[in-house]
């Protein structure tokens, strides 16, 4: 006679490092041993590999599937390896509770056998049980976070995904990811967007460090990677840097990785194509009468001009301003003391500025210790925090400047800087220009200037003032 019970097995595994199903398929193989020895015929297997039953955001189809099979009636009992293994968090007990009420089926498991869930008493035993269950997950839950926390304070890698630019370990660096990293980080400083820069990589084919689905690096990924404190040898939690040595080898400098931080929290920075600057002096010369930026619009006569972002106070034509700024800055890159006005801050002004960050940072590490054992008064905790604060933003923001003028060193590194500067992207050359001088459009004088002939294009040189920045 066939046996009238269509059990389901259930197995699942919550991290299969082997990648191979084995602990599913032990626990399959106890669950048929336990069927034959109850007599029920095994009819569908359902299985979830590497999904953790208290996980929320990852939805377990194979259980899912298992509760529908038995509401629709497809299978009349459960089988499992543990009881831990169906749930191990009290809501989702009362939804299976629901469904064995409904449905009258069995459950049985290899550790504990027929469990009763039709009675008062064995429905309390269940529920006592995911209790249990739920409260070892949540202790492992806190032994882990106390254990990551640890590894942050002694400025250990707190393990997860690799990230990119190291090795598994995410100790070790990846020499080509790295080399990527750091050109990815010198493109953006010298004022290449955010976009063509991951596309640049994309093409290289440089790929995400994703394990299970890596893929060509995009605008997204990119910025995320590029926002890591780690990449400047930082260790973060929280949202805030420890004053501890990182394990690991930093990629990027703390300046330059700050400066890119910087430019890519800047609310006016445009990254994409329909946004960006189309012209080299959009938003950065400046009107000799009221001081305010000036745009670029149309004139009456069809020639494109920059005027006047507050009261259209000054106009003149886009094209000759801007090629009598290329050829005034290209000269001026051609000098020997342009390396001094693109590199203003030199090696031993940043290491002191490095320096006094990692002070403050272990000042403020000091304050909080000293506010624990009662030496500081809550007041006087605050009061100190708060100066301390005060400092190490500035210091920081002096570390981002330097890393935005080290940035442009490209241009100076070719054998004709100006040239250099002329052929350089838009981003590039409105970056350098930034960095070297204040370009005002003043006013136009009455009359022409000597050997202007009618009919030829007009441009008086003296309207544009070009001030050099000092260091």
């Amino acid at each position: 006679m066939k046996n009238s019970t269509r059990a389901a097995i259930y197995t699942r595994i919550s991290n299969d490092k082997e990648g191979a199903g084995l602990g599913v398929q032990r626990q399959q193989e106890d669950c048929r041993v336990l069927a034959e020895s109850l007599g029920w015929s095994v009819v569908e297997v359902y299985e979830d590999n590497d999904i953790s039953a208290y996980q929320r955001k990852k939805p377990r189809t194979g259980y899912n599937a298992m509760l529908k099979a038995l509401e629709d009636g497809t299978v009349s009992a459960v089988l499992a390896w543990h009881s831990d293994r169906l749930h191990r968090r009290t809501a989702e007990l009362e939804t299976f509770l629901q469904v064995i009420e409904g449905t009258r089926a069995e459950v049985a498991t290899v550790k504990s056998g027929l469990l009763d869930l039709s009675s008062p008493d064995g429905r309390m035993v269940a529920k006592f049980h995911g209790a249990i269950a739920q409260r070892e997950v949540e202790h492992g839950r806190d032994r882990i976070s106390r254990q990551k926390k640890q590894a942050a304070n002694d400025g250990k890698w707190r393990g997860g995904p690799r990230p990119f630019g190291y090795e598994d370990d995410g100790v070790t660096v990846r020499e080509r990811e790295a080399d990527a990293l750091r050109q990815a980080v010198a493109s953006l400083l010298a004022g290449q967007s955010l976009r063509s820069i991951a596309k640049e990589m994309a093409d290289r084919g440089v790929l995400t460090a994703s394990k299970k689905s890596p893929s060509p690096m995009d605008e997204q990924a990119l910025r995320r990677i590029l926002l890591r404190p780690r990449n400047a040898g930082l260790v973060e939690a929280g949202g805030e840097i420890l004053p501890v040595k990182a394990q690991w080898a930093p990629i990027l400098t703390e300046d330059s990785w700050r400066a890119a931080v910087s430019l890519l929290a800047d609310p006016s920075r445009k990254t994409t194509t329909g946004n960006g600057r189309r012209w080299l002096g959009s938003g950065l010369y400046i009107c000799g009468l009221c001081g305010s930026t000036m745009r670029t619009t149309m004139s009456g006569d069809k020639i494109r001009v920059y005027r006047c972002n507050a009261l259209s106070h000054v106009s003149r034509g886009q094209a000759a301003v801007d090629q009598f700024v290329l050829a005034v800055l290209a000269e001026r890159l051609r000098l020997p003391d342009a390396a001094r006005l693109l590199t203003r801050e030199s090696p031993e002004t940043v290491e002191p500025l490095r320096a006094e960050a990692a002070a403050l940072r272990r000042r403020l590490d000091q304050v909080a210790l000293d506010y624990a054992e009662g030496s500081l008064t809550g007041r006087q905790a605050k009061l100190a925090t708060d100066t301390i604060q005060a400092k190490l933003g500035a210091t920081e923001t002096a570390l981002a400047a330097a890393g935005r003028t080290n940035g442009l060193g490209a241009v100076l590194a070719a054998p004709d800087p100006g040239q250099a500067f002329l052929d350089a992207p838009l981003g590039r050359q409105r970056a350098v220009i930034d960095a070297l001088a204040n370009v005002t459009v003043l006013p136009t004088r009455r009359g022409r200037t000597p050997g202007w002939k009618p009919g030829q294009p007009y441009f008086d040189p003296a309207t544009v003032s070009i001030e050099w920045r000092t260091a």
